[in-house]
This record gives structure tokens, sequence and C-alpha cells, in this order.
């Protein structure tokens, strides 16, 4: 049996873009954690046995759209911080660019959530959550 290739925690990063022309891509200092979730939104239609119409039917499914969402929690990185909350209050969309190994994912994101605890006798952490506003794509 051979043994699977993993990757590292420092393969998998979350790139802001920074609007520029060309845009440059950098990953905020800070996240000790990372998820990148993808969704798929249906509708179901209730497909019926012709030859037997009492039977149990079996559901049929069709995509009607994609959606993408990306959420992290670290430490509160001083020289980092300010991207993440200017981006929260501004409500604008922004590019981000996803890695995981040698794959990229691009596309447009809202900072939906921003977070701050703290607690006594700790480093003070943050949490955030960012939700795709339009199409994520795979470069």
């Amino acid at each position: 049996m051979a043994q699977a290739s993993t990757l590292r925690f420092s393969q998998f990063l979350i790139k802001l873009g920074n609007g520029a022309n060309p845009e440059v891509f950098a990953a905020p200092c800070g996240l000790n954690s990372r998820e990148f979730n993808r969704t798929a939104a249906t509708n179901d239609t209730n497909v019926p046995d012709c030859a037997d119409p009492d039977a149990p039917s079996w559901l049929e499914r069709d995509t009607t759209s994609l959606s993408s969402a990306l959420s992290g929690s670290g430490v509160v990185a001083d020289e980092d911080f300010d991207d993440w909350n200017d981006w929260f209050e501004s409500g604008e969309t922004k590019n981000l660019e996803i890695t995981l190994g040698t794959r990229t994912w691009r596309g447009p994101f809202k900072c939906t959530a921003l977070n701050i605890t703290g607690q006594r006798g700790s480093r003070t952490t943050f949490t955030v959550s960012m939700e795709s506003d339009g199409k994520v794509v795979k470069q």
C-alpha cells in the first residue's frame, strides 16, 4: 500500500486581493485555522415508478446554484488586522485567492462576520467569515 501524499497547513492559504491591476494577492498573518466550504443548491423532483405507482419513488435533483464560503480563526496580528476590519466595514466585494497545494481558486467575496475575542491571560483572537459574491473559479 502506498502512503497518501498530504498537505501541510502552510499549503492551504486564504489570500486577499489588493484591487490593483494586475491584482496582487497576499495572505494576512494570524489565521491558525482555515475552512473552505462549497455548496450546491438543488431542486428536488419526485419521480414515480411507472410500473408500480404505489412503490416509493426516487428523488432526482437538479443543481440550481453554487456557492462558496470561507472562514478562519486565529490571533489578532496587529500588523494585518486593519485589512480584515477595513474590508468588513466597507461592505465591499473583494477578490480572494484560495490555494491548496498546487490548486488555486479565485473569486469575489464579501466579509460577512468579524468577531474579536479577548480573555485575560490569553492573546486576543478573532474569527472571520466570507461568502462568495459571484463565480469562484479553479484556475
